[in-house]
């Protein structure tokens, strides 16, 4: 019963796209229970009674309703005040999604109507009133029933289902928290609507839920911003004066006229109400005077930091001068002598000047798990992925020092390994045997639990502290035992029939739960809260790597085990195109991964062949640029299905950068454009906004900056409905989809961003060589994320985009020189350390290091400078 009570609270919630009505409820209940019935009146002296014996019976009615309609649209607008939208998107037209608000206000409505009732049948006689508990039972009883039918469904058809109301244990475990809150309350309240009228009980609720949610964000900056707005001044004064309409309502309270410890409690209830009018007030006039002071939306602090952790890197990532002091320097920081042909290695690092010799730790950090498996287990593990060809795997094989590419790769991915064969044929004579798989989806692969990666890594340690204990070290082994399984090369058509046990499709559906939260460990957030409200920004979870409103951690806000609340607010995560992941340690190499995945990183093939290619001399100098902002797209961030485009990311920053065209920026206005519900169309991509420069600057004068954001071409990732609804939302409904533009357009603008698509971006290299300023929102990391450094080449940003505007409005107009600064560094170290050789250089050097690993003797394999 109570599970299906929380069920539907939980569904109500979970689904909604507007702002909570609950508030309405004491509205309502005057509506469907009238306060003018004689005996629910208190004692009055003759004259009042005959006066109101001359006035209409509905005048009590609309004198209680009118001030209770306004207190519902208050505390309505100040919940939507204190709480920091996320920009999922209600989609434009006509969608089911637009109606949610509209069937909310119709639940509270019936909730009215229920409440109404049992208090009606609780302030009969004593004979009558135990039906009200009758009722509430029979209603609860109903809704489970009703419930699990829908959780029935869904369980048989998890991903196609409309009503997916199938929870995991999380969920169930905060359904059955909240449903016994709820019991306590609903019985509570049963017993109480026999004493008191329910638009006190209502009142008394609601008051109380609005200052809880108030004080909590009044401990955050944020609320700083919100008690700015002119809209928190009229809302606090509707507020407070619906508190003191509301109480001069007393005399309705008492249904069975007065008695002494009734009257103590109304006595008690009334100071508490202004209680809490009072503690509103205070908190009110502190917020909104010490605004002015604490409203500071610069990155100047966290600038500095990150520039300062970069420069040590650069100094630490190239001490090493000489073979000698390569060798000592990589035993200092692994532990390990360097694996065999390291001078081989670092024959080519130095012949392709490479800036980087000795920092690899993502490189290290890769591959420790696998010191725990067998080498003959790997390579077993390796010839499995392409057995399974299915799998979307690509092999590349080298013997003899010589490569060449498994036969079974699907036509239309078979570039990519192309393109890795390419990249490893000049150094692949001094390579042992080995066979390769190649992830050729764009969503990485392996999922692998906490607990399991943490006895990984404890192996690991142990079977490298052997080798570390060596004094005398051997080469690659010429003959590995067992040797390469190599019978899949030569099988039919029928490899591509061939389902694999270990992986598991997940493709279109939520993977949070599944795969994301059990690779973190037991007491992370991930596993101890189900963030319920995907409109509404978990201020918790960005707080450990963020700092005066901006990203402090790059590393940290990838890290998805404090983040809840993404599992709404990216495409991969939500509704993911193609998604075949394992929940066992697979050696896939992948162009990028997620934080928690434990995928092999490697060069992107897309950025060794330039396929997003920047060309200097297409370039303009800074001083020449448009100061505009620049983006074209497409919507891949996953496969949108029952609305999930809502929440990826592509699209909530289109849709956020619809809300600023026109409109004048201020620093305490910046929280309120993810306000705007307004819909693009697409003659309406490129507009303009003015910056305001002279409250940090002192000077007066305002300058422009263009908006030039838009999707372009038609949707496809998704299924007929949500194809419709993102085309009407961000074209317009008889609008035509925007043809792509040249790639060479970006140079012509200061400020590019950099978004996720269905995995890591290709377009970033090219940002970064140029001599525009990028901005990064990603989620998936890749080979050269520790060579690539936030606040020195690029501008990182917060996956939930809360810092977009801020920044901007700090680079687009005081902060242009930091701008151009950052602009330009990026583009002088790209040159040095993201070129093709250096790609080739990371290759190597991760390829040695797993020959070493698939090795049968690798506790005494290594590279001495005495051999």
């Amino acid at each position: 019963m109570l599970v299906g009570w929380s069920l539907h609270t939980g569904y109500r919630i979970r689904t909604k796209q507007g702002p909570d009505v609950k508030a309405f409820l004491p509205f309502f209940i005057a509506v469907c229970n009238p306060p003018y019935t004689r005996p629910f009146h208190l004692p009055r002296h003759t004259a009042d009674a005959d006066a109101d014996d001359d006035a209409s019976p509905w005048v009590p009615v609309v004198r209680f309703a009118v001030p209770a309609l306004l207190w519902g649209f208050a505390v309505t607008q100040l919940s939507l005040l204190a709480e920091t939208p996320t920009g999922v998107i209600c989609p434009a037209g006509w969608c089911i999604e637009r109606f949610t608000p509209l069937a909310q206000l119709a639940t509270v409505f019936l909730d009215a109507i229920i409440i109404s009732q049992v208090s009606g049948l609780r302030r009969a006689d004593q004979d009558r009133s135990g039906r009200a508990w009758h009722l509430l039972g029979s209603v609860i009883l109903t809704s489970a029933a009703i419930l699990s039918f829908l959780a029935v469904w869904s369980w048989l058809d998890p991903v196609n289902s409309a009503a997916n109301v199938f929870l995991t244990p999380l969920e169930i475990r905060d359904v059955v928290l909240d449903g016994t809150f709820a019991a306590f309350v609903l019985v509570v309240g049963t017993y109480l609507l026999g004493d008191f009228h329910a638009n006190l009980i209502s009142l008394v609720t609601t008051g109380t839920t609005v200052s809880v949610l108030v004080l909590s964000t009044s401990l955050d900056s944020t609320s700083n911003v919100i008690w700015s707005d002119y809209r928190g001044v009229a809302t606090g004064s509707v507020v407070f004066l619906g508190f003191g309409a509301l109480l001069h309502l007393r005399r309705v309270s008492l249904p069975f006229g007065a008695s002494p410890h009734r009257e103590h409690t109304i006595a008690l209830g009334r100071y508490f109400i202004y209680a809490l009018g009072a503690f509103l007030l205070v908190l009110f006039h502190a917020s909104f005077f010490r605004t002015r002071e604490n409203l500071v939306f610069s990155p100047t602090q966290v600038m500095a930091a990150g520039r300062v952790e970069s420069d040590t890197w650069f100094a630490d990532a190239t001490k090493s001068t000489s073979l000698e002091s390569a060798a000592k320097e990589y035993r200092r920081r692994y532990g390990l002598p360097p694996p065999p042909n390291f001078d081989k290695w670092y024959e080519l690092a130095t012949s392709v000047n490479s800036p980087v010799i000795d920092a690899f730790d993502q490189i290290n950090s890769d591959l420790l798990p696998f010191w725990a498996f067998t080498p003959a287990l790997l390579r077993r593990k390796t010839t499995h992925l392409l057995e399974h060809p299915g799998l979307s795997m690509g092999g590349l094989l080298i013997q003899d020092g010589r490569t060449s590419v498994s036969p079974h790769v699907h036509g239309t991915h078979r570039w990519m390994v192309d393109v890795v064969e390419d990249m490893v044929k000049p150094f692949s004579q001094w390579l042992p045997d080995m066979q390769l798989a190649f992830n050729l989806d764009d969503e990485c692969r392996a999922s692998v639990p906490a607990a399991d990666m943490t006895h990984f890594i404890n192996m690991a340690y142990v079977a490298r502290s052997r080798l570390q204990s060596k004094q005398s070290l051997v080469s690659f082994s010429q003959t590995p035992s067992p040797p390469w399984d190599k019978g899949f090369l030569n099988a039919d058509d029928s490899i591509w029939g061939r389902r694999s046990n270990s992986f598991h499709v997940s493709s279109k559906s939520p993977i949070f739960s599944q795969l994301v939260a059990p690779t973190c460990p037991a007491d992370a957030p991930a596993n101890q809260v189900r963030w319920w409200n995907r409109k509404a920004r978990c201020k918790e979870c960005s707080s450990p790597h963020m700092e005066n409103g901006f990203v402090r951690n790059w590393t940290l806000a990838a890290d998805l085990c404090h983040q809840p609340d993404l599992a709404h607010l990216h495409g991969f995560l939500t509704s993911p195109s193609a998604m075949a992941a394992s929940r066992s340690l697979f050696p896939v190499f992948s162009q990028g991964r997620a934080h928690s995945f434990a995928d092999i990183l490697y060069p992107s093939p897309w950025s060794f062949l330039d396929k997003s290619q920047y060309e200097e001399d297409k370039d303009v100098p800074w001083e020449d640029k448009l100061n505009s902002v620049y983006w074209r797209g497409a919507s891949s961030d996953g496969f949108a299905v029952h609305g999930s485009w809502q929440m990826f990311l592509r699209a909530r920053f289109v849709h956020l950068t619809s809300a600023i065209r026109g409109t004048v920026i201020r620093h305490d206005m910046l929280r309120l454009f993810r306000r705007r519900q307004s819909s693009p169309a697409a003659d309406t991509a490129v507009s303009s906004m003015t910056l305001d420069r002279g409250s940090q600057s002192g000077d007066a004068s305002n300058e422009q900056i263009m908006v030039n954001v838009s999707f372009v071409g038609s949707f496809s990732r998704c299924d007929e409905r949500d194809c419709a609804a993102e085309h009407v939302t961000f074209y317009g409904s008889s609008a035509e989809p925007p043809a792509a533009l040249d790639f060479h357009e970006n140079w012509q603008h200061r400020h590019l961003v950099d978004l996720d698509g269905a995995g890591f971006s290709g377009r970033f290299l090219p940002f970064v060589r140029s001599a525009s300023l990028p901005y990064r929102a990603a989620l998936f990391r890749t080979w050269w994320e520790e060579r690539i450094h936030p606040w020195k080449h690029y501008v990182p940003l917060d996956l939930r985009l809360d810092d977009f505007l801020p920044a901007l409005n700090y680079f687009g107009g005081v902060g242009t020189r930091d701008a151009q600064e950052i602009a330009e560094a990026g583009q002088q170290w790209a040159q040095k350390a993201l070129r093709k050789e250096d790609m080739q250089v990371y290759m190597f050097r991760l390829l040695l290091e797993w020959g070493r690993i698939i090795d049968d003797r690798r506790e005494e394999v290594g590279f001495s400078l005495e051999t």
